[in-house]
C-alpha cells in the first residue's frame, strides 16, 4: 500500500490511521511530495522499529499540482511498493492507493481482502467514502458501485500487472477502473466498508476550480457528449447547483481549444461509445421493469 502525503497532512494521525488496521499492511510506503513542514523527517524517524512502513521523497518535480503529476507520483509509488515487496519476499497479491486526507476504520483492508478472496475475477475494489456535514456522517454523492474510488482504491495485483500499471494520466483512477473492465475484471465499490473523506472530493482548492477540472478530464477521457450533458444535470440538481456550470465550463474550454486527448484507445472506448451503450441499457432496464 502506498500514500502520497502533501505539505499540511497530519503524518502522525495518518500513521495511527494505518497502524490500527487489522491486519496491518505488510508494506506501507509513504511517498513525500513538495512538502516542506518536517513530514518527511518525522516519518524517517518513525520508520524505526516499524518494518513495515517505509518512505520516499518523490524524484520528480512537478509541473503542475494535479492532473498528470499525480497520477505519474501515484504510478511510481505503487511500482516501488511492488518492487521492494518482491525484494523483502512479501508475495504481494494486492497494493493499493490510500490518501492522506482518510479516515478508515480497523477492519478496513481486511474487508476488501474478504472481497477479492470470494470473487477470482474481481480486479479493483474500494470502500465508499462519506463526508461530515452537520456532525453526521453522510454518503458523497455521485458514486457508483462499479467504480471503485480513487483514495482508497485497491488493486489485485494480477489485475494491475494486466492493465500495465496504473495510468500515467489525468483521471488516473477512472481510467483504470475502465481497463480493468475491458479486460474481463470486476471492480466494485463495497457500500458495507465506510470511509471518511476530511473533504468533499474535487474541492480542495474550491467547488469552481475542483469541477472545472473535472469538465476538462472528461474532455480528456473521451466522455461521451451525451454523457457529460447528463453529468452537467446530475451535478446542477445538486446544492448549491452551480458545480454543472462549472463542470461543462471545463470540458467546453478544454473542447474549444482541442485540447489533446488521451493516447489510450481503450480509455477512450470505455468512457465514450462503451459506456453511452452501459448507460442506455441501465435505462431501458429500468423502464422496462416499470
Amino acid at each position: 500500500m502506498k500514500t502520497h502525503l502533501r505539505s499540511g497532512s497530519s503524518p502522525r494521525y495518518l500513521l495511527q490511521t494505518v497502524e490500527a488496521q487489522q491486519p496491518r499492511p505488510a508494506l506501507w510506503l509513504v511517498v513525500v511530495d513538495r512538502s516542506d513542514d518536517g513530514s518527511l523527517q518525522w516519518l524517517q524517524d518513525a520508520t524505526q522499529g516499524r518494518p513495515w512502513l517505509q518512505t520516499v521523497a518523490y524524484p520528480e518535480a512537478p509541473t503542475e499540482y494535479l492532473g498528470a503529476h499525480i497520477a505519474r507520483l501515484k504510478r511510481f509509488a505503487l511500482e516501488q511498493v511492488m518492487e521492494r515487496s518482491d525484494d523483502r519476499g512479501d508475495g504481494t497479491r494486492f497494493a493499493g492507493v490510500l490518501d492522506a486526507d482518510v479516515e478508515l476504520p480497523v477492519d478496513h483492508y481486511a474487508r476488501l481482502m474478504e472481497a477479492f478472496e470470494k470473487d477470482a475475477k474481481l480486479g479493483v475494489v474500494s470502500s465508499l467514502l462519506q463526508v461530515e456535514q452537520d456532525g453526521e456522517r453522510r454518503n458523497e454523492p455521485f458514486q457508483r458501485g462499479d467504480l471503485p474510488r480513487g483514495p482508497t482504491q485497491f488493486f489485485r495485483r494480477a489485475c494491475l500487472d494486466n492493465i500495465g500499471g496504473l495510468p500515467p494520466f489525468p483521471g488516473f483512477d477512472g481510467a483504470a477502473n475502465v481497463k480493468a473492465q475491458m479486460r474481463g475484471w470486476r471492480t466494485q465499490l463495497l457500500p458495507h466498508v465506510k470511509a471518511l473523506h476530511r473533504r468533499p472530493t474535487a474541492t480542495r482548492f474550491g467547488e469552481a476550480p475542483g469541477f472545472a477540472r473535472k469538465g476538462r478530464y472528461a474532455w480528456y477521457l473521451g466522455v461521451h457528449p451525451l454523457l457529460v450533458a447528463a453529468r452537467t444535470l446530475a451535478y446542477t440538481r445538486k446544492a448549491p447547483h452551480t458545480a454543472g456550470y462549472h463542470f461543462l465550463r471545463g470540458w467546453l474550454q478544454d473542447a474549444a481549444k482541442g485540447v489533446e486527448r488521451c493516447p489510450d484507445p481503450d480509455v477512450r472506448m470505455g468512457y465514450g461509445s462503451r459506456r453511452l451503450w452501459q448507460a442506455a441499457r441501465a435505462f431501458l432496464g429500468r423502464g422496462y421493469q416499470r
